[in-house]
């Protein structure tokens, strides 16, 4: 008898103890050995084939507009990521805060867009919707800094809309973050930038995962990997792996992604390398940042050299490249397919 109660106990114990703990287990398992997928050429055309640059030019055109913080422009663009997300089945969230800044009190808003957020990993895409405020010197438009990686955004999650849901990595999904007040309002300082990514980072720290477990794990732990793309749609931008902080076995995908559509029947235009398979030494101070600090593994997207134009009256449509722009949209585009697992 005595045996037979501890049997029944012991079941009972495990059962109970899988039943709190699969779901916090295994998603960290899963997250700790993520394999990045490969695809045939068939299925490279088939992505491919998902590119549309009327779509892409449309987004655009409605963040492409002066939008320092505070602005009714900067409203207008907040309103109409907000609405693009919505309208693509993802799961919105504002977060609004006023914050102390060289200039006084300013009020931020940070939007973040999840598919599926009872899902607990992310892959996380992200860019600033601001622009710096130059007034009254001059109306700056940051075509390059950053509406072009925020259009290029919207236009990831548009053109993965049919087949994004056919994942194999069941426990992972598509995060995309706009965050505010990335700018400085004077000089660039520790506090005067990345005002949104800060604020960020402290919430998401704060808050345990899941909710009825305990801080042992928390809201950051869920973020796989972040993807921060900045200083986008020159003409001859160029990308390298940032030496020590990107993720190398994340960053090696985009150089060879690039040269397997070069191959590839109408893919891409021919135009000269992108990505390219070398290392420099650099510290860049972007939205990455806070993320980093806290041990979250980084993929930094940025141009570099930055444009001529960064900063200037200059960084505005005239100055786009849309050729190269559609190369890295089509790259960034197979890449998150790869990183999610999505079955073609």
């Amino acid at each position: 008898l005595f045996f037979e109660m501890f049997l029944i106990f012991g079941t009972l114990f495990l059962f109970s103890f899988s039943f709190c703990e699969p779901s916090q287990n295994n998603w960290k398992l899963t997250q700790a050995t993520h394999q990045i997928r490969n695809y045939e050429q068939e299925q490279l055309l088939q992505l491919c084939a998902l590119s549309d640059h009327e779509r892409f030019r449309n987004y655009l055109k409605y963040i492409l507009i002066p939008r320092p913080v505070g602005s009714r422009n900067h409203k207008k663009v907040q309103e109409f990521i907000t609405q693009s997300l919505e309208a693509l089945g993802y799961k919105v969230e504002l977060t609004t805060f006023t914050q102390q800044t060289v200039v006084g009190q300013k009020t931020f808003t940070n939007i973040v867009g999840t598919l599926d957020p009872l899902i607990p990993r992310r892959l996380i895409l992200a860019c600033h919707y601001d622009s710096k405020d130059f007034r009254p010197n001059f109306e700056f438009f940051g075509a390059t800094d950053s509406a072009v990686p925020c259009a290029m955004l919207l236009d990831i999650a548009a053109s993965l809309r049919n087949v994004i849901y056919n994942r194999k990595s069941k426990d992972l999904t598509l995060q995309l973050i706009f965050f505010d007040g990335e700018e400085s309002f004077r000089e660039w300082s520790d506090t005067d930038s990345l005002y949104g990514s800060r604020y960020m980072v402290k919430e998401l720290e704060k808050r345990p995962y899941p909710e009825y477990y305990s801080p042992r794990s928390r809201d950051l732990d869920r973020i796989d990997l972040f993807v921060l793309l900045d200083l986008i749609g020159a003409k001859g931008s160029t990308f390298y792996y940032h030496y020590p902080y990107s993720v190398l076995n994340a960053y090696t995908v985009l150089p060879e992604t690039e040269r397997q559509l070069k191959t590839s029947r109408n893919c891409i235009y021919d135009l000269p390398t992108i990505f390219h398979d070398l290392m420099i030494n650099t510290f860049i101070q972007d939205d990455h940042l806070p993320f980093l600090e806290k041990g979250v593994r980084i993929l930094h997207l940025i141009a570099t050299p930055f444009p001529s134009e960064w900063h200037t009256v200059k960084d505005n449509e005239d100055i786009l490249h849309f050729p190269t722009i559609y190369n890295i949209l089509s790259i960034l585009r197979v890449f998150t397919a790869k990183y999610l697992n999505v079955n073609l």
